[in-house]
């Protein structure tokens, strides 16, 4: 059976069962002002109530639960609260601290969340300069090619990780131009080659190595030498600084055909 009950502290009205009446000796606390009281003494006459829902009160329903311990802060905010009250903690009480505890555990997975986003945008980044210093370091050869501005700054880099850059070796740039092969009139078997190799990049590039290969009248291979830059370039020359960009060099070669008929040469040149 529903009963109503009274809080004589705020006049709060509460619908009560006979077996909440029965627990605690009939001690409630309201829901609204915390204070606690007898439902068994503050009963409201069921004709009363009547009346005064239909001018429009509203009545709040309340349920016991299993005794806890009141907290000082409350006891001081409630002073009509007795010893054997202070036992008694009410549905409405353990509701806000349940409202509280989800509230708290809302904070720690949104915290938790902005730290884990947090933590990938700084792998993310970690990992964006990692590969960008791969890209650098295997790539630094063609980046001073074509974004010369970096180079002085690559090269700094590279004193302190013992690296170099080195000159392009761009073979598609290199032309062999204005070839000849003649045999040398006073030295029997001797052969003197000439040429001139051109570099159209826009940039300097390494000396290529300059393979020659002499045939018969056949056109089969019978001798075949490489030249490497140190051999077919005048002396003194600079190697390290590269062919200029545009510029073109004389080649001039003497060797022997060691006692073999010689119709004909092949010519390239290779990295």
């Amino acid at each position: 059976m529903s009963n109503i009950t009274n809080c004589p502290n705020c006049q709060t009205q509460f619908i009560v069962t006979d077996d909440q009446l029965n627990q605690h000796n009939g001690k409630v606390r309201c829901g609204h002002c915390l204070n606690v009281f007898d439902a068994k003494i503050e009963l409201v006459n069921i004709t009363e109530s009547e009346a005064d829902i239909k001018e429009g009160t509203d009545l709040a329903s309340i349920k016991t639960v299993n005794p806890a311990e009141v907290t000082q802060n409350e006891q001081q905010e409630s002073p009509q609260v007795s010893s054997e009250d202070s036992e008694i903690v009410q549905d409405v009480v353990l509701q806000h601290s349940q409202a509280n505890y989800f509230e708290a555990i809302d904070h720690k997975a949104k915290s938790k969340s902005r730290l884990s986003n947090w933590l990938l945008s700084l792998l993310a980044i970690i990992l964006f300069l990692a590969a960008l210093a791969q890209s650098l370091y295997y790539w630094r050869s063609d980046i001073a090619i074509y974004y010369p501005k970096l180079k002085p700054l690559l090269t700094q880099l590279c004193e302190k990780i013992s690296c170099n850059i080195q000159l392009p070796k761009k073979i598609e740039f290199i032309i062999i131009d204005d070839s000849d092969m003649r045999e040398d009139e006073a030295h029997e078997g001797f052969v003197h080659f000439s040429t001139t190799l051109i570099n159209q990049a826009a940039f300097n590039q390494t000396y290529p190595n300059i393979e020659l290969t002499l045939t018969d009248i056949e056109d089969k291979p019978k001798f075949r030498r490489i030249f490497t830059p140190a051999e077919y370039l005048p002396e003194h020359t600079d190697i390290t600084r590269g062919l200029p960009a545009g510029a073109e060099i004389k080649v001039k070669l003497a060797l022997t055909a060691q006692d073999k008929a010689v119709a004909g040469y092949r010519l390239s040149v290779s990295y």
